[in-house]
């Protein structure tokens, strides 16, 4: 790396520069290690590529993590529209034993500092690190911008558009504080030690634990002052907007939620719990000790709702990324009412996953897939395709009809892939041939020793060590040597192909990063 002042290389762990002085902020600069690189396009190739012996990548732990991270433009969509919110940017970083190099899209890199944490607001709008000395930074445009030093913990608003942190005060107490990042403006709550804190999706509430006061919870409202909620307080899994409602555990176990200042109990649970909201977060859906709830807070006479007959624990990883956000342990859909629903459970019993549909008034839930070893909900939460005992099978109206297909006829199937609407579906059998099935016709593509899931309108696949997409009943390649694919619901891809990693947005522009593997 060289010296942002003089210019002159120095070591990359270094934090001033030995010829001038300066301190290094790790802004952005250049490196003979980033390339954009301009590819010729690819024709299609309707023939079957020749197989080739599979090369095993030897992962060195010099390389410490892989992240796929976006960046998107400016502008706050209303708070109605954040699970919905899509981005138009990429940023990609790769991490080695002394510094991390984030690169967008267009191959500026910004070489800073291993961090301890790195932070991403919800909407993937916005990037954030606390490095290893304690010192909060937030990345705007590419650019690190100091906030704050002796930053213990930190996260963002949903939007990005403000910073929550603790950090060690006078004493080594937990202080918390929020920093503005349009005006850099920062403030500090009236909190003797934070202990746990959780912010509203618009960023204009923050939960927080008071550890110096009997573990109670608190509102801040920034420039307003703190409510107190509650005593006794373990853990904070979400919060509404205006801290409308908060979802929390109490030391005794107790899964509570407070809905305008009323505390309600929802139930006694000492294990882990797994919990759905919707958009509002006015509606649990939620397991604990393998049993399964429902509860809407706009029914305030109301007591949560046992699912009776639902076996296993909620699955919270099966929704798709654009329509879904983690909110501490919360997981915040982007629906109104979680009535009329789709969910998944895993039962450990059956070494599989049920899934249900819970009725239009929150009161039950109805079976429709008893055992899944892999399953894909259509993005209008009615279609439904599941892999069982090595079947594929399509429902086409799940709230109207329990009519399932059978499309792998008398294959053995070992994985799936498919597109948002289920329209376009590919099996991999256990052959490793790769089918693709278009209205109950199938085409044999190939041969699949791996495949990684649905990218632009078709399928990515590895075949030995050529990495292909599977398109309208054809394949290009894609890349030759590939170790490993990451892939992300925006339609990026970051390639593995052992000596570097490649952010690849199209076919024909690529940027990568070579590795000190």
């Amino acid at each position: 790396m060289y010296c942002s002042q003089c210019g002159k290389e120095i070591p990359g762990d270094a934090k001033f520069c030995p010829s001038c002085g300066v301190r290094q902020d790790m802004g952005v600069i250049a490196s003979d290690n980033i390339r954009v690189e301009v590819r010729p396009k690819k024709k299609w190739k309707k023939q079957k590529a020749h197989r080739q012996g599979r090369r095993l990548g030897n992962f060195l732990v010099s390389v410490i993590a892989l992240w796929i991270l976006f960046a998107g433009n400016n502008k706050v969509p209303d708070a109605s529209d954040h699970a919905f919110r899509r981005t138009n940017a990429a940023y990609f970083t790769v991490q080695n034993q002394r510094e991390m190099a984030v690169c967008d899209e267009k191959g500026t890199v910004c070489t800073i500092d291993i961090p301890r944490k790195v932070l991403c607001s919800a909407d993937q709008s916005s990037l954030a690190y606390i490095d290893r000395d304690g010192e909060l930074y937030d990345l705007e445009d590419g650019e690190p911008v100091f906030v704050d030093d002796a930053v213990s913990d930190a996260q963002f608003s949903f939007y990005g558009d403000c910073i929550v942190y603790t950090r060690a005060g006078q004493d080594k107490r937990s202080e918390l504080c929020i920093y503005t990042v349009r005006n850099s403006a920062k403030e500090q709550a009236a909190v003797t030690a934070c202990s746990e804190f959780a912010v509203s999706p618009d960023g204009k509430t923050v939960a927080y634990v008071d550890a110096g006061g009997g573990n109670a919870l608190y509102l801040w409202r920034p420039g307003r002052e703190e409510t107190r909620v509650a005593g006794s307080i373990s853990e904070i899994l979400s919060v509404a907007d205006d801290g409308k409602m908060v979802v929390y555990r109490k030391k005794d176990g107790g899964l509570f939620c407070s809905l305008e200042d009323k505390e309600q109990k929802l139930m006694d649970a000492d294990g882990a719990i797994e919990v759905v909201l919707n958009e509002t977060q006015t509606e649990i859906l939620y397991t604990g000790d393998g049993t399964a709830w429902y509860y809407g807070a706009e029914q305030k006479e109301e007591e949560p709702v046992r699912l009776s007959g639902v076996k296993g624990t909620v699955v919270t990883d099966c929704y798709r990324k654009d329509t879904a956000y983690q909110q501490r342990r919360g997981l915040i859909l982007g629906r109104k009412t979680l009535k009329d629903m789709v969910f998944a459970t895993y039962d450990r019993g059956n070494n599989g996953y049920r899934l249900y549909h819970l009725n239009w008034n929150g009161a039950s839930a109805d079976p429709v897939f008893h055992h899944a070893d892999q399953f894909q909900i259509s993005k209008d939460e009615r279609s439904l395709l599941c892999l069982s005992g090595q079947k594929l099978y399509y429902m086409k109206d799940i709230q109207d009809s329990q009519d399932r297909i059978c499309l792998s006829e008398e294959m053995t199937v070992s994985q799936f892939a498919a597109d948002p609407e289920l329209k376009k579906i590919w099996f991999v059998t256990s052959d490793r041939s790769l089918y693709d099935c278009q209205d109950q016709e199938y085409k044999n593509l190939s041969f699949a020793d791996r495949m990684y899931g649905y990218y632009k309108k078709g399928v990515l696949f590895q075949e030995g060590t050529d990495l292909y997409l599977a398109k309208e009943g054809e394949k290009i390649l894609v890349e030759e040597n590939v170790t490993d694919v990451r892939l992300t619901s925006y339609d990026h891809a970051v390639l593995d192909t052992g000596g570097e990693f490649c952010y690849l947005k199209d076919f024909d522009h690529a940027v990568c990063l070579i590795s000190s593997r």
